[in-house]
């Protein structure tokens, strides 16, 4: 038999490799695709100051008529306070919307801060205005002011008229507050972006003397909204999520049948190579048939390697013969005396991988 070099798969590695990155490729294309939309953020930044002036009665102590804020005010002194409120958003961009608001004012009698639990006894709420709307539009803030005078004794006096109906220990507090909800318009955006925003001034009441205390941005300093939008050039996008998934799915279905053929390729060149080793050291004891004969009526002897067979050719020294199927998948050698064979089958379908 004439030795056959046998054949190596390099080119069906490179195949491989070149198939391992026309797949990366398909994936890197169909995330792309996927990328038809980005998110959209819109900031709004609250600002808010509260200012108030704390006007006196009649006395012979104090040349002003009012006291600026951050001070300590004497209750009976009191006549009224101003509050100025200054309301501000900042936005990210240009924007339009309107801005609604009302001041309200809350009494309530709380639990003593040394009582035993913690809560509200009661509180009232008073609505000081009617709601104020202001449109803004295309600009990148919106700004109000708004001052209301309050009457500090007459929300005293309610308190007074609880303690002394319901002798509880409480601690009374007025708080005056300016509530905002913005709607919002933003490019990009389909319905119209809520915001809400509260600041205040609390007083103590039924305290000989009191100071105030400012509350602004209760309803959070600083707010994002986040949407998701639709790039340009939707057609692109979408072969891009056509392409990239059809490329790994060629890619992946051409390196199984690579495999295969690779594997074919592999177990051909172990059968060629074993027969090559079989018949370099045994060509001179080997003798090529045409047909193998009918061994119905024969005592068989099936061996597992050539080995064997050269072990029984060592015993009665008759020539070993040779049959390969016509496919090329099967080599038949076997040594017949009298009734008796000795058969070795080399099977390429048997060879590992």
């Amino acid at each position: 038999m004439k030795k056959t070099k046998p054949e190596q798969p390099k080119k069906i590695t490179m195949k491989l490799a070149f198939l391992g990155a026309l797949f990366v490729l398909g994936g890197l294309i169909g995330y792309y695709g996927f990328q038809d939309s980005e998110n959209l953020v819109f900031k709004v930044v609250n600002d808010n100051v509260v200012d108030y002036r704390v006007f006196l009665k009649p006395n012979d102590f104090f040349d002003e008529p009012y006291l600026n804020s951050g001070k300590t005010y004497i209750t009976s002194l009191i006549d009224h306070i101003d509050i100025d409120f200054k309301h501000s958003e900042h936005f990210s961009e240009n924007a339009s919307g309107k801005i609604s608001y009302f001041l309200q004012a809350t009494i309530s009698a709380d639990r003593t801060s040394g009582a035993t639990g913690d809560g509200t006894y009661w509180s009232r709420d008073f609505q000081l205005t009617e709601p104020t709307t202001i449109d803004f539009e295309n600009t990148d803030h919106a700004t109000f002011n708004t001052t209301i005078p309050i009457s500090y004794s007459y929300y005293n006096s309610i308190l007074e008229s609880f303690r002394a109906q319901y002798p509880v220990a409480s601690e009374g507090t007025l708080k005056i507050s300016l509530l905002v909800n913005s709607a919002i318009e933003a490019d990009g955006f389909e319905d119209p972006l809520g915001f809400k925003a509260e600041s205040s001034l609390n007083l103590p009441l039924l305290e000989r003397a009191v100071e105030a205390k400012v509350n602004v941005n209760a309803g959070g300093k600083t707010q994002e909204f986040t949407t998701s939008i639709e790039t340009t050039n939707a057609i692109f996008y979408l072969i891009m999520k056509i392409i990239g998934p059809l490329i790994m799915i060629i890619a992946t279905i051409c390196a199984i049948l690579l495999f295969a053929k690779r594997r074919a390729f592999i177990k051909n060149n172990q059968y060629i190579s074993t027969l090559d080793k079989i018949f370099g050291a045994n060509d001179s004891i080997i003798t090529n048939i045409e047909n193998v004969p009918n061994f119905a009526k024969f005592q068989k002897f099936e061996v597992q390697t050539f080995d064997e067979l050269l072990d029984a050719y060592n015993e009665i020294r008759l020539p070993i013969n040779y049959y390969q199927n016509k496919s090329g998948t099967e080599s038949t050698f076997f040594i017949a005396n009298d009734n008796i064979v000795w058969i070795y089958r080399l099977r390429k379908r048997d060879l590992g991988s």
